[in-house]
């Protein structure tokens, strides 16, 4: 008896065991976030991976991952041409000049070029002790031109528009439903369907009168609907305990509405999470440039003041100052943070915390690409410099230069493509999702 007892109170505490590690390893898996790398002008960006494709992917989401990119037209190297060193020669005894020279590199057809050369030679002068100013307040900088709307992806005739849910980075699951459904039928059965774990899901409804999708409204009739569950973000991809907390949810809906539900293969479903996330990772890249005090530290109080008047927005954590620019359809973006060392703006003694250095970080993926945020940050990294008698440096601490300043738009031009290859442009709303926490 003691024998019997004793070998099924060891199976139950193995099998509690097995459990327990099978457990942690999943939570290890959700927590394993990714973190935005830094790009340095030596870093050779990893070739995207093709998509996993399985026989349950529809015929047009399949085409639609495997369409290739449209021919690029050759790109051109910056080059220092005499009429740009005496732009650039202009911009150190202007402060003027830098928001001119952005609204006039932008109406060019050589924008970035020409930006990267006036910066590269300011900057050059400004280490010199030519560009040396006065550390006073500045008021804020003109706003940047508006960006030009984005293009709208066609749809096929007969096929509805889409609203949020997207094939490129959502696992789609179409609910049929025996007869017409109203948004307030739906609206209370939906409440476990908010998440899978870190994992964002979208319930979308098809309204035959506007042959189009949209998130379910109450009031309106609804023909069909889908459910979609993200496949990846930064907290990971999605995997098989979030995959079957979704898939269990979608069923109670299912049952509760009388539709029939087109379940996916967990094992493609959680492959295709895993490429997805592959490739945001090889994108997922921070760009930063620094302001450093060539003579006394700053105090946090007086950065906090600079930062304000220049037009940016504390974050809620008061970690950062945020700057924003509203995109193509008027809705405000960040488009780069301010951060000095480890303050926080909200809780530190501003008069003693102090510190020689403000570093620009520019989040590639999800600001708007037609924005040119990289030359807003130089340009905004080289007033600084110039107010705060600093000088701005890379991540290395090395002045940065004409050579360095190539590289990174070199390098960003291969990122750009690359997401745009893939059907999800820097700072569009599909990249913006997947690039989220």
């Amino acid at each position: 008896m003691n024998l019997n007892m004793d070998l099924q109170t060891a199976l139950i505490v193995a099998g509690v065991v097995f459990v327990v590690l099978v457990f942690g390893y999943n939570q290890w898996q959700i927590r394993k976030a990714r973190r935005p790398r830094e790009l340095s002008p030596e870093d050779d960006l990893p070739p995207m991976r093709e998509p996993v494709v399985g026989h349950s992917t529809a015929p047009e989401t399949a085409a639609r991952l495997h369409e290739a990119a449209a021919e690029q037209p050759p790109r051109r190297e910056p080059t220092l041409s005499q009429a740009s060193a005496r732009a650039g020669a202009a911009a150190v005894t202007d402060n003027n000049h830098v928001a001119a020279a952005a609204a006039a590199a932008a109406s060019t057809a050589d924008a970035d070029e020409a930006v990267a050369e006036e910066v590269a030679v300011a900057a050059s002068h400004a280490q010199a002790g030519e560009a040396q100013a006065e550390v006073v307040a500045a008021p804020a900088p003109a706003p940047a031109p508006a960006p030009a709307p984005a293009p709208v992806a066609a749809v096929p005739d007969g096929q509805p528009a889409p609203a949020v849910v997207d094939p490129l980075i959502d696992c789609i699951v179409p609910l049929h439903l025996e007869r017409k459904a109203s948004g307030d039928r739906i609206l209370p059965l939906t409440g476990r369907l908010r998440r899978a774990g870190t994992k964002p899901v979208h319930i979308e409804g098809l309204r035959t009168e506007a042959n189009a999708w949209e998130p379910v409204t109450a009031g309106h009739q609804y023909e069909d609907l889908q459910v979609g569950v993200q496949l990846a973000n930064r907290g990971g991809p999605l995997n098989a305990l979030e995959f079957s907390e979704f898939v269990t949810a979608v069923e109670s809906l299912a049952e509760s509405l009388d539709a029939s539900a087109d379940l996916p293969d967990m094992s493609e479903t959680v492959a295709n999470a895993r490429e997805l996330d592959g490739f945001a990772a090889g994108c997922d890249v921070q760009l930063g440039v620094n302001v450093i005090s060539d003579g006394a530290p700053w105090s946090a109080a007086y950065v906090q003041n600079v930062a304000t008047q220049d037009g940016l927005v504390l974050s809620r954590d008061g970690t950062r100052f945020i700057r924003y620019q509203a995109n193509a359809e008027g809705v405000q973006r960040p488009l780069f943070t301010l951060q000095f060392g480890d303050t926080n703006f909200l809780r530190d003694d501003l008069t003693v915390k102090a510190g020689r250095q403000i570093t620009l970080l520019l989040d590639v993926p999800v600001a708007d690409q037609a924005a040119k945020p990289f030359k807003t940050v130089c340009e905004y990294g080289h007033t600084l410099a110039q107010r705060m008698g600093a000088q701005l440096v890379d991540d290395n601490m090395r002045p940065l230069t004409e050579a360095s300043f190539v590289a990174i738009f070199s390098q960003l031009e291969t990122l750009y493509n690359k997401l745009e290859a893939r059907g999800m442009p820097a700072g569009s709303s599909v990249t913006l999702r997947l690039f989220s926490n």
